[in-house]
């Protein structure tokens, strides 16, 4: 239940109404693609393959330093539906990752998860929103369970720039945890994409860093 609603918020974006290459889950048929994630909750290593528009499959190695344990397994994200309007796009995208996970000095848990993320966006504007479910199956004093989170971004092109140069986009970024399930956690987020390379940098109210990454070839 907890899941339906955190993917209910993050596909709300779509009820309020694509430029090339973002964050984007799904690359471009043929394509392979590195993501990089780094907040002051978690680190993220994503490799994947494009076999078609539609899906990509890969590796995934996930670090919850809040939480001092890891993740790792195959992750396959597919593009539900895609929307393309006059002027703007929207996208839906699931996610899940089976594999396991571990502490250090602690024996190995079957693990994974479950995410939606969806996306709508203008040459000026775009919202995102992002909720996931992980499980981490064990008993004891090593038991780790199920957690949630949710994202939002709302985004803002100063400029529209034609197709080869530079994108800049400035983001507002609400965060929460069923860590701290009363606590919503902003930030602001600044992206630079250049062709098929993106590099974001950001920072929270408290001041922790974020340090995102995308290269597709």
């Amino acid at each position: 239940m907890r899941f339906l609603i955190a993917a209910a918020l993050a596909a709300a974006p779509l009820l309020l109404g694509g430029t090339g290459a973002d964050a984007r889950p799904v690359s471009y048929p043929g394509g392979i693609t590195v993501m990089q994630e780094l907040d002051p909750m978690m680190g993220s290593l994503l490799l994947h393959y494009t076999p078609n528009r539609h899906y990509s499959i890969g590796g995934r190695v996930l670090r919850m330093r809040a939480d001092d344990w890891t993740m790792a397994g195959a992750q396959a994200t597919w593009l539900a539906k895609r929307w393309n309007m006059p002027g703007s796009q929207a996208n839906l995208y699931l996610a899940g990752l089976a594999g396991g996970a571990w502490r250090d000095g602690e024996g190995l848990h079957p693990a994974g998860f479950v995410e939606a993320q969806a996306d709508w966006e203008t040459r000026r504007v775009m919202v995102m929103g992002m909720a996931r479910l992980t499980h981490v199956a064990g008993d004891g004093a090593d038991r780790i369970g199920t957690s949630d989170m949710q994202m939002a971004r709302m985004g803002w092109a100063p400029y529209a720039g034609d197709y080869g140069d530079a994108h800049l986009w400035l983001f507002a970024q609400l965060r929460r945890t069923s860590d701290a399930p009363d606590e919503i956690v902003p930030a602001v987020v600044a992206r630079i994409f250049y062709r098929t390379m993106l590099v974001e940098a950001g920072v929270t109210d408290r001041g922790g860093l974020i340090l995102n990454s995308v290269f597709r070839f």
